[in-house]
């Protein structure tokens, strides 16, 4: 018999572009009372709310259940690092968001698999580590209103133009194309706009300086939906990044590249320098814009490595 799980529910009342989940939202509740969870549901007030309730439900909860999309499940892991971990066993998304990415990589996009997934972990009992699986984290240090500041991610971190397609896959493109189809909307949009980017990245391979498309850092395969493999060699668990520095290009060879993203096989290009780090610092002489994930959260200078296996999350694979 599955043992009764405490619940602690971080909800973003503003994800999917904002649209009214309120009774999707009842009717998830309803369900994990009837399944015999204790729960606390808590609304996010704005951007980084998540990081506060994630640590002040961490101390009372079992599982963290992330209700909205990558950000929110950001978030919330932010606040179960700062708390130290407390007594919870496992971090959760709840697929609410436009993307949801982080999970499609852990097997719970649908409501169904996260249930089975709670049942299986009310089935094992009290010791660490069951019925979830520990990954890496990102942890980011940027500049935000002239301080510096630490975010939590767990796709990627970039500076360049994946920053300019998260600014340009704005609500309304998200409501009017959907998940998959809104970022590659935001892809072409940012790219009659796109200006190469002079920056200084520093991994423990070399030093780069020149003008980039992007420097990025993933930790796992998949963003925008599931519809970019922006790292195929990512690895949740391996304690590295997968960095990829794409040279300047002209817009049209940018443009042509797009499908080859979808792939998976952009890395083979002759402009992108494609390898492993266990860390990544970009600085730049004007300020550029930090990506992480699904939102864009500071500017340069920025600074990334990897928390190894810091964080259990649920998990149905």
């Amino acid at each position: 018999m599955s043992k009764s799980l405490s619940l602690g529910v971080v909800v973003n009342p503003k994800a999917k572009a904002g649209r009214d989940q309120s009774a999707r939202l009842s009717q998830f509740t309803e369900r994990l009372v009837a399944a015999g969870h204790r729960l606390r549901v808590e609304p996010t007030a704005g951007p980084g709310g998540g990081i506060e309730l994630g640590r002040e439900l961490a101390a009372e909860s079992d599982v963290l259940l992330a209700v909205g999309g990558d950000g929110t499940f950001c978030e919330v892991v932010g606040g179960f690092l700062t708390a130290g971990g407390g007594r919870v066993r496992g971090v959760a998304p709840v697929s609410f968001g436009t993307g949801n990415d982080v999970a499609r990589h852990v097997g719970l996009f649908r409501e169904e698999d996260l249930f089975r997934a709670l049942e299986g972990l009310g089935r094992t009992g009290e010791a660490e580590g069951t019925g979830s699986r520990r990954m890496d984290v990102l942890e980011v240090r940027c500049w935000k209103d002239g301080r510096e500041i630490v975010r939590h991610g767990f796709l990627f971190a970039a500076v360049g133009f994946a920053s300019d397609i998260l600014r340009y896959t704005t609500p309304t493109v998200k409501r009017w194309f959907g998940p998959q189809l809104s970022y590659s909307v935001g892809f072409f949009r940012a790219l009659a706009n796109w200006q190469p980017v002079g920056l200084r990245v520093r991994t423990e391979k070399a030093l780069c300086e020149e003008s980039l498309v992007v420097a990025l850092a993933a930790n796992a395969p998949h963003a925008g939906g599931g519809g970019m493999r922006i790292a195929p060699d990512a690895d949740l668990t391996d304690g590295l990044l997968e960095v990829s520095l794409i040279r300047a290009l002209g817009k049209v060879a940018i443009a042509r590249q797009f499908i080859r993203l979808t792939q998976g096989t952009h890395i083979r290009h002759p402009r992108v320098d494609y390898f492993r780090s266990g860390w990544m610092a970009v600085e730049s002489d004007v300020p550029q814009a930090v990506a992480l994930d699904g939102d864009v959260v500071g500017e340069t200078p920025m600074q990334v490595r990897v928390l190894h296996r810091a964080v259990p999350v649920l998990t149905a694979k």
